[in-house]
């Protein structure tokens, strides 16, 4: 792929969406660069400093879409999505569900409990990923085993990046720990960018990765072997997720950094997961 083809933008060279397509299935990977490019173009538009541009934005995107539903795509990414609607897919409208977690983000929704966080993450990532689990079946649908794991798995892959990147979404207005959670340890939401974390958020981090781990870790056992096969992709951005949680540590403040994986680890973990499970 050229530097500026629009289908590459989710999945540059070396990134970890780049490794997960690297070893999905040949038939799936035109589609998988087509969904995380999806996925960073709805990302990218949330981020957008002009609120007025980015609903503009969205609003086309939503048009878009239901001309993919209709068979009549514009864009390069959505017509290299015409395989999921030529397969009778019923996923398809998911995409829509992407949107509306840019909307929460630009309206800058508060995240009361646990389960409203699990809710966003959905939209934003296990959206994305049930349709990638649906390309890598293609051409039969997911199993219901299968649609539970690209279900957890988004779930994880954005409370895993959220966590990352807490402190650039706190500072941009974006709360996305439960504000219940915070309450209940007497922490005020403003209080997370002091040059000291508040007494009692530390653990609350630390939950938060273990629970992530937990999460990560079992997901290869929610599919039977040929299914683990086909799901490749997926088990390698849960691998390279746990291994990127390795590297989130906020210390004494919310890191400044953004946490990344190394190249070598990257590729590594993400052969050999790949290998383990084909």
């Amino acid at each position: 792929m050229i530097a500026d083809d629009p289908l590459q933008r989710g999945t540059p060279a070396g990134s970890l969406r780049y490794f997960a397509v690297l070893y999905a299935p040949p038939a799936a990977r035109p589609l998988l660069h087509a969904l995380y490019a999806f996925e960073a173009e709805v990302r990218d538009t949330a981020a957008a400093a002009s609120h007025e541009v980015a609903h503009t934005r969205l609003q086309w995107w939503r048009t878009e879409i239901d001309r993919l539903l209709g068979g009549r795509p514009e864009h390069p990414v959505t017509r290299a999505l015409l395989p999921l609607h030529a397969a009778g897919t019923d996923d398809l409208p998911l995409l829509h569900e992407a949107l509306a977690a840019a909307d929460a983000d630009l309206a800058r929704l508060t995240l009361d409990t646990p389960a409203a966080v699990d809710a966003l993450a959905f939209r934003a990532a296990g959206t994305i990923q049930t349709l990638a689990a649906t390309a890598a079946c293609l051409p039969r649908p997911p199993s219901p085993a299968e649609r539970g794991f690209a279900r957890e798995l988004g779930i994880a892959l954005a409370r895993a990046e959220w966590l990352r990147d807490l402190r650039g979404d706190v500072a941009a207005g974006r709360l996305r720990l439960p504000l219940a959670t915070l309450e209940d340890a007497g922490i005020e939401p403003a209080s997370l960018l002091q040059e000291s974390l508040p007494a009692g958020l530390p653990p609350i981090l630390e939950r938060e990765k273990s629970a992530l781990r937990a999460m990560l870790a079992a997901l290869p056992d929610r599919l039977d072997r040929a299914e683990r096969a086909t799901q490749r992709q997926g088990l390698v951005l849960a691998a390279l997720h746990l291994r990127l949680l390795e590297q989130v540590d906020h210390g004494r403040e919310l890191a400044r950094t953004r946490a990344e994986l190394a190249p070598w680890p990257r590729f590594w973990t993400a052969w050999r997961t790949a290998v383990r499970h084909a």
